[in-house]
């Protein structure tokens, strides 16, 4: 079972987000082999989103799409939209609309996105995660071990997984 945990990279990013800055081997338009390969390896789609987002009312909509039981759709709904066409994860409609696909009422989200009905628990797992150690995403942590940070190909996540499993 993945049991999502909210991490905020950039909690006190501006509310509208900001321009991605250029990693190695990146251009304006392209993400560097390392991550086209392992896209590829993966069978999805990445491309070089121009803006890096503010987070904070995503995880936000991703607990209450938890609550509801389809936090894995509305994960991967929302990261298929941002690394395929580089929505902006901040914006209250596109989240809107991202639950729509996955089935959630969007009157329900709206207001509790609204309300802040989720902030709370959002802040506070996300100072859980950094009590643990976490600094970064993509953080994985099999079984309640030790917190393994790093991009993983599929091959490395089969090996943890079953080195991890009781």
């Amino acid at each position: 079972m993945i049991d999502r945990r909210p991490f905020l990279l950039a909690a006190d990013r501006p509310i509208e987000g900001e321009p991605r800055p250029l990693r190695e081997g990146e251009t304006e338009t392209e993400l560097n082999d390392a991550w086209k390969e392992r896209a590829q390896e993966a069978g999805i789609v990445m491309r070089r989103p121009a803006l890096s987002p503010n987070t904070n009312m995503a995880h936000e909509a991703t607990a209450f799409a938890k609550a509801k039981g389809l936090d894995g759709e509305f994960h991967h709904a929302a990261a298929k939209a941002y690394w395929e066409d580089g929505v902006d994860l901040g914006n209250r409609d596109v989240l809107l609309n991202l639950g729509a696909e996955c089935g959630l009422d969007i009157a329900e989200l709206g207001a509790a996105l609204e309300s802040g009905q989720y902030r709370q628990y959002v802040l506070d797992e996300d100072q859980a995660a950094r009590d643990l150690g976490v600094f970064g995403t993509p953080t994985y942590r099999i079984n309640g071990g030790e917190p393994d940070f790093g991009d993983k190909s599929v091959d490395e996540m089969t090996s943890m997984i079953e080195g991890g499993a009781d």
